[in-house]
């Protein structure tokens, strides 16, 4: 059944009709450092309005996809308690103890012995929609945290599906052994410190790379094997120190060797010492600068712009998009059509303003956290509704209201109602503010893209970040200032029974027993920087959802590129990379 809002529809008919290509200011002009201050309203953005049914923002693009990236958390688990009835015990939550939010267990929360609806209100046509909906969501219980039933042995991991054994895992997909990662799939089996690879065996630090195995260190590589410190290289074996190379083997820091001299070299090599691995990382990535870097990391893109575009067509401002179709400003997306202002979402059309809505979602607007979502706006955190309006938590269920359940007809006379009087209003059409996410700032993903100094996260009145992460981990370690065991040969099972602080942030953190064998089977030391921090720097450097104006190093057209002009990387246009490199 089509939607019926009839005084809604004809108001926004007429700011349609004549709206017109222009300049607008931002509202976040005085807030946010990464603010553009003005931005355009093209042809094709009103086009995408008209379609999507939704007035021009009053954000520009960079803000409104940080505000988006509010709402996705980092990876850090808590201790945390659940207050769901008769419960008292503490439950692994990524929702931090200082959270204005309820936070129930998993398995309690989709058991659904507690009704959403119970938290029903009747809505306040003379109130601000969104004081009426933070209301409603300080009252209906937030899930500790987001993990498919297929996963097996992975309770600190999020998301993801078909995951077994993972540890401190974000987007484990159809994978085993995997910890310290995030977006790892396709049969993926034995991943330690990894980002965005697929079909990865024994793999340590591969990020954005698929067909592994046996590798360490490899940044943008494909098909490789018994490969060790490998950037933008495709189908080689048995090399260490390449950089954009193609169906090689036995390559020592991009020189040619026989096999004999290339296994004579491997010989001398010990990683396993801190010392020495620092060194090489060193000549590795003096290296990398050194030679042609491809700008842009777009495969089969016809007419789109962005980064990480794969197998797509008229995408604008896409990031990290596969198989998508007619978008723009859109992040982590797959099988996508149709849709604009979102992020990690996967086979859906018609989204506007949404954050992890996804799975055959469809006319979805200013939601998160939800999937199976057809002709909804402004829902969180629910699954299998449809026509809802401003609700929270609600499953198998249509035509809801915050949280209270209308017939059609009285549900969209309302709903005309509440839209028309927020666009009279000038309120409707933007996406919740900062205070409804579950997450501090700089414990979300938006702060590895858009980075805030405290006294800037504070005008955004997000919540506070809590100081450590599960504190019972550390109550029996040892604490060491600094990390002693500089050999992986040197260390024993003691360490299990330690705990280190971080080089670069000073919080503690441990070796798992999984972690420690595989260092071992690998020979590399252990770490001295915390895995949040790791994964960090790690994003940095594949730098995924982020372009800047550059120069190609060869034939001196402007271009837009991944790298930072002052970073020291090469950046080459595709046509004069493809040229001097393939």
């Amino acid at each position: 059944m089509s939607h019926s809002f009839p005084k809604f529809d004809a108001k926004l008919d007429d700011i349609l009709a004549r709206l017109e290509p222009h300049e607008r200011i931002c509202a976040q002009e005085n807030s946010s450092p990464h603010c553009l201050k003005k931005f355009s309203v093209t042809d094709d953005d009103i086009r995408f309005y008209r379609k999507l049914r939704v007035p021009p923002p009053k954000l520009c693009p960079p803000c409104r996809r940080m505000r988006r990236f509010a709402f996705s958390p980092m990876l850090r688990f808590y201790k945390t308690e659940c207050v769901a009835p008769s419960h008292t015990e503490k439950v692994i939550s990524i929702v931090p103890p200082k959270s204005a939010f309820k936070v129930y267990d998993w398995d309690y929360y989709h058991t659904y012995a507690w009704d959403p609806l119970s938290y029903g209100i009747f809505p306040e046509t003379s109130h601000n929609l969104f004081d009426e909906l933070w209301g409603l969501r300080l009252r209906v219980p937030q899930p500790a945290i987001v993990r498919d039933p297929s996963n097996i042995d992975s309770d600190y991991t999020v998301n993801g599906r078909n995951l077994k054994r993972g540890y401190f895992v974000s987007g484990g997909w159809n994978s085993e052994n995997v910890y310290y990662s995030a977006t790892v799939s396709q049969n993926s089996r034995d991943v330690m410190d990894s980002y965005q690879v697929q079909n990865a065996t024994e793999c340590y630090e591969g990020v954005f790379s698929k067909n592994l195995n046996n590798t360490d260190f490899l940044y943008f590589s494909n098909d490789c094997y018994s490969c060790r410190f490998m950037y933008d290289s495709k189908n080689c074996h048995d090399c260490f120190g390449g950089v954009n190379l193609r169906n090689r083997s036995y390559c020592f820091f991009n020189e040619q060797l026989t096999k004999e001299a290339y296994e004579k070299k491997i010989a001398e090599v010990k990683l396993g010492n801190r010392a020495e691995l620092l060194r090489l990382q060193k000549r590795f990535w003096d290296l990398v600068k050194s030679q042609p870097a491809r700008a842009l990391r777009n495969e089969q893109a016809l007419r789109s712009i962005g980064n990480h575009i794969i197998e797509s067509k008229n995408c604008y401002e896409a990031y990290v998009a596969e198989k998508c179709e007619n978008i723009r400003f859109a992040d982590m997306t797959i099988g996508n059509h149709d849709s604009m202002d979102y992020s990690a979402s996967g086979g859906s059309e018609l989204l506007y303003e949404t954050v992890g809505v996804g799975s055959q979602c469809s006319n979805v607007k200013f939601s998160f956290g939800s999937k199976f979502i057809t002709d909804s706006e402004f829902v969180i955190n629910c699954r299998s509704v449809s026509n809802c309006f401003g609700c929270i938590g609600l499953e198998n269920q249509s035509y809801c209201i915050f949280n209270r359940k209308y017939e059609p007809e009285e549900y969209e006379r309302i709903v005309d109602s509440i839209k028309t009087k927020m666009l009279e209003e000038g309120n409707y059409g933007e996406f919740f503010p900062f205070k409804f996410s579950a997450y501090a700032y700089n414990d979300s993903f938006a702060s590895l893209v858009f980075p805030l100094s405290d006294s800037e996260e504070k005008k955004f009145q997000v919540n506070p970040p809590s100081e450590i992460d599960d504190n019972e981990s550390y109550e029996n370690a040892k604490i060491q200032k600094n990390n002693s065991y500089d050999d992986i040969e040197a260390v024993g099972d003691e360490i299990l029974k330690e705990a280190f602080l971080c080089e670069a942030t000073k919080r503690p953190f441990r070796i798992i027993p999984e972690e420690l064998a595989f260092y071992r089977g690998k020979e590399l030391p252990i770490p001295t920087i915390h895995p949040n921090e790791r994964i960090r720097r790690r994003y940095i450097l594949a730098n995924p959802y982020r372009l800047y104006d550059g120069v190609c190093d060869r034939c001196g057209m402007n271009i837009k590129t991944m790298y930072e002009p002052k970073s020291g990387f090469r950046s080459y246009c595709e046509q004069c990379y493809q040229t001097e490199v393939v």
